[in-house]
């Protein structure tokens, strides 16, 4: 990490990958918001969005969170590749939330 950047959040899975979200700031240029995934090696992978990328990618990783809380068995490979798409889990996700089921 250099003088002119902060960590904002960073997250390592069990395999050693590391996922940070990286706030970089130098005069005389606005603050730059960076995914930065770093490789157990140390090798380091940045990848810069627009704020429309970053909201849309926040969108569906909210949606997930309460998506993926379902478990789903893959029957029909075909028609859960057609209905398992960003729109259709951000649909459920709100079913989810606004709902509670028992089984």
């Amino acid at each position: 990490m250099s003088a002119s950047e902060n960590i904002l959040l960073e997250d390592t899975n069990k395999g050693g990958y590391r996922l940070a979200i990286v706030a970089r700031f130098e005069e005389p240029f606005p603050v730059q918001y960076v995914i930065r995934l770093s490789t157990p090696k140390g090798i380091e992978v940045e990848y810069m969005s627009t704020l429309e990328g970053f909201k849309n990618f926040g969108e569906l990783l909210t949606a997930l969170h309460y998506f993926a809380k379902t478990k789903l068995y893959p029957q029909d490979l075909q028609k859960l590749r057609e209905v398992l798409t960003a729109e259709n889990i951000k649909n459920f996700a709100e079913v989810l939330k606004s709902a509670r089921f028992s089984v």
